[in-house]
């Protein structure tokens, strides 16, 4: 315990010095990953947190289906699982097939553009400050199988429906055929100035590639006040297909 926290409060400590353009000796990655060889710590308390995450859908599973067998349990996958592959690696969907009927992942790719560009921004002054955004970019894009547009380009552009549909097919193919994936597909979720707004065929685009990989169905997402009834439409429309 005191080792996590030694670790941790060095951690935070790089992480400032980083995001104020402070270099150490060694460059920016070499020295993060030096700080997690010597306080492994560090990794050991993630994991930590990452089990306990796990075991809480375990329980609440087995509680659920204790009083009602036929409920649908599932559950929501966030966001920065398109982001970051750090984050990533900790989702592993064969994992959730114990403890799940359905899984809703986040396949936002509208509000996805500015948020991705938003990540690499950050991540570029951090762990990755030896890289600017933009190679930042290509590399989340090459570990993470994705052909999107560049960094000046996406936030007004946001992701594709390709996206979606590789997403998808990687959730499908990541869990067994007793568990439902159903993508969350992003309609009018608020973004700032300048950055990407839902259309009717963004939304067209998005729920066709998330059918035509396979999911079980899809989530409109985030809430139905933030919708406009044009872009619920095109829902009907791609569905009719």
């Amino acid at each position: 315990m005191n080792r996590a926290v030694e670790g941790y409060k060095k951690l935070a400590a790089l992480v400032r010095d980083s995001r104020a353009s402070l270099r150490p000796l060694d460059g920016y990655f070499v020295s993060y990953w030096r700080l997690l060889v010597k306080y492994p710590e560090i990794l050991a308390w993630e994991t930590l947190w990452n089990d306990g995450q796990q075991s809480a859908y375990a329980n609440i599973y087995k509680l659920a289906k204790s009083i009602r067998p036929e409920i649908a349990v599932g559950w929501h996958i966030w966001h920065n699982n398109s982001f970051s592959p750090f984050y990533r690696a900790e989702q592993d969907y064969a994992d959730f097939c114990q403890y799940s009927d359905f899984l809703k992942v986040v396949m936002y790719n509208n509000c996805g553009g500015p948020r991705l560009a938003s990540y690499a921004n950050s991540v570029s002054h951090t762990i990755l400050a030896d890289f600017s955004p933009e190679q930042v970019l290509d590399f989340t894009y090459k570990t993470q199988n994705y052909e999107e547009a560049n960094l000046a380009e996406l936030p007004s552009k946001g992701l594709s429906a390709n996206y979606v549909r590789r997403e998808t097919r990687r959730a499908v193919n990541g869990v067994t055929s007793a568990v439902k994936i159903w993508p969350g597909i992003d309609i009018d979720i608020p973004t700032s100035k300048g950055e990407k707004k839902t259309e009717p065929q963004d939304v067209r685009e998005a729920v066709q590639a998330a059918l035509d990989a396979d999911a079980d169905g899809v989530i409109l997402s985030r809430k139905y006040s933030e919708m406009r009834l044009s872009n619920l439409q095109a829902v009907g429309g791609a569905l009719r297909v």
